[in-house]
């Protein structure tokens, strides 16, 4: 066997291997006509049972506030974190878009707004204070920062609160503005400490 034919011959045995085990794994076999498609199917019934309702988009965003220093990454993911947290019972069942003038445009936050699950009870408010906010990761050309939150709420008036963790990133836009790119909470279903 000379050497120019060994990679004539590899080539044909491996397109053998590939060529049996397409025949034998079935990949090749086509369903018989008049017959359904193996595997489960969704009909029109089904989607319709399946469909969820739709969910609702909050007022416009407000302008940001005028006493925060968006050139600050800090400042600006402590005031998102405090729009973003912060609701009234008017949010239920949608979004809110409070936090919109300190998110990146174009990002969820800014376009869609921040979902609502847990509104306050008719009648109070919920207001949200950050109570810790750590560095945690800079990129190399410090255009992202990362930060672990510690966010408390409290329902006002004489409400509950609660404590939750969540990782913020901030990316610093073309102007200088910090800005927040994402959120996401540490665990959305326990408060701080039922780890």
């Amino acid at each position: 066997m000379t050497p120019s034919r060994l990679p004539l011959l590899a080539a044909a045995a491996a397109a053998l291997v590939t060529v049996g085990a397409l025949l034998l794994t079935g990949a090749g076999a086509v369903a018989p006509s008049g017959e359904p498609p193996p595997g489960p199917v969704v009909d029109r019934e089904d989607r319709a049972a399946l469909d969820a309702a739709p969910v609702l988009r909050g007022a416009d965003a407000p302008p940001p506030d005028p006493g925060v220093t968006l050139t600050d990454p800090v400042a600006a993911a402590r005031a998102y974190l405090r729009a973003a947290h912060s609701t009234v019972p008017a949010d239920a069942g949608g979004t809110h878009l409070r936090a919109a003038p300190y998110a990146v445009p174009g990002s969820a936050a800014a376009v869609v707004g921040v979902l609502v699950l847990d509104p306050p009870p008719p009648g109070t408010a919920r207001t949200a204070s950050v109570r810790r906010l750590d560095l945690v990761a800079v990129d190399r050309g410090d255009r992202r920062r990362g930060y672990l939150a510690v966010v408390e709420t409290r329902d006002s008036p004489g409400g509950a609160t609660a404590v939750l963790r969540t990782g913020v990133v901030v990316a610093r836009q073309p102007d200088g503005r910090w800005l927040v790119a994402a959120e996401t909470p540490d665990d959305p279903d326990l408060a701080v400490g039922e780890d």
